[in-house]
């Protein structure tokens, strides 16, 4: 893509050189008609001075203003060499345009004063400036009819359209490179779970495996428990609640943060008697529960305290202590330690898998909306080329 760039700009050099002598010809016709308009400011200038007596006060002014304002502006017009560029042509150009509407302007607000008593000098001035207007226009027009100023635009859109050319192509690198590391995590994942699964199979682990299943489901039974009292429990936690229940408020508390946790580490004296309490302020409707859910909360209450408390604690209590001892001779044997790393290690390598997905789709995105703006500049460009060289172009995009 930069072969593009160079050769556009190889382009436009030979262009502005073969249109050299036509610049060159609109510039010297500004120049004759810059002369023009001096001459005529300079004339109406001393019109204005030998009509001293014949005029008023403010016509004289105006005259001679007008003569020095125009004077002035001619001056500030630097005409450029015959070698200038087509920049710096366009520059002139603004600047004689500039030149132009202040000599207009000037004209239009002293005319009206002087018209009567210079009328020639007042319309030579006129038709100068005027002319010096359609010089301007006519080498804005040879500026224009060159192309040189497409071909400057096209050489900036080439240059952008390889900068995307070359960001499309770190993504299409990047994507080939995440794809690999996808293949080898991938691989690794798969070798890992296998060995996961060989050492899993070993009587202790099954065992552990047995243990954390059956602590799940004294878990469970004791979420599905508590549920009835998870809404007397949240409004007897506000901010604003006082009462007599505040004496288990550190309870409430323990149960708002992890309910399993609570029902299992807080003393029995404790939770029974902030079951109770608990029964006594539902039965007092200082809640407002609805019918159901107080049924439902003081039937909770009854079945923990019948014992169901108790024998939940107890369960979890052991199965927890038999864990603990799987794990001591698991570990005294080296199997805990391996298996530990393998799932370790399993982990890491399904944390990368998700990782490199995730890089590749939002790579693949970043790809997608560079190759539909790479081809859209390409398609714009081969369009502009064709109009301005009169030929057929066209741009090849390696990516």
């Amino acid at each position: 893509m930069e072969q593009l760039s160079e050769k556009i700009r190889e382009i436009t050099v030979n262009r502005e050189r073969s249109h050299s002598k036509e610049f060159a010809a609109a510039v010297e016709r500004i120049t004759r008609t810059l002369s023009s308009v001096e001459r005529a400011a300079t004339n109406l200038g001393q019109a204005t001075k030998q009509a001293w007596g014949s005029l008023s006060r403010p016509a004289e002014q105006h005259g001679v203003r007008l003569s020095e304002q125009v004077l002035k502006a001619c001056k500030s017009l630097t005409i450029p060499s015959q070698t200038s560029s087509y920049d710096e042509l366009k520059e002139f150009e603004e600047s004689s345009l500039q030149v132009t509407r202040f000599m207009v302007k000037a004209y239009n607000k002293y005319v009206r004063s002087i018209v009567r008593s210079l009328k020639s000098e007042v319309s030579i001035l006129e038709e100068s400036i005027a002319g010096l207007g359609k010089c301007i226009a006519e080498l804005s027009r040879v500026l224009d009819h060159s192309n040189l100023g497409r071909l400057q635009l096209a050489t900036l859109d080439a240059d952008r359209l390889a900068l995307n050319a070359r960001e499309l192509r770190i993504r299409i690198d990047e994507i080939q490179k995440r794809t690999e590391a996808l293949r080898e995590a991938q691989v690794r994942v798969a070798k890992l779970h296998d060995g996961v699964s060989l050492i899993r199979e070993r009587q202790d682990l099954t065992e552990l495996g047995r243990i954390d299943q059956q602590t799940k489901q004294t878990e469970v039974e004791i979420v599905a428990l508590l549920e009835p009292l998870s809404k007397p429990l949240r409004k007897l936690d506000r901010p604003d609640r006082s009462g007599s229940f505040e004496v288990h408020k550190s309870t409430v508390n323990k149960f708002a943060e992890d309910s399993v946790a609570a029902m299992l580490v807080t003393p029995v004296s404790d939770l029974r008697a902030m079951l109770r309490s608990l029964q006594e302020v539902i039965e007092s409707e200082e809640l407002s529960l609805e019918p159901r859910r107080k049924r439902k909360s003081i039937e909770a209450i009854q079945t923990l305290l019948a014992g169901e408390l108790e024998r939940l604690r107890e369960d979890h209590m052991i199965l927890q202590a038999n864990r603990q001892e799987v794990i001591r001779q698991l570990k005294a044997s080296g199997v805990y330690d391996e298996w530990r790393s393998l799932e370790d290690q399993l982990g890491r390598a399904q944390a990368e898998v998700v990782e490199c997905q995730s890089n590749i789709a939002d790579l693949r995105s970043q790809e997608t909306r560079l190759r539909t703006v790479v081809l859209a500049e390409k398609s714009r460009m081969e369009s502009v080329l064709k109009e301005v060289l009169d030929e057929p172009v066209s741009i090849t995009v390696s990516f």
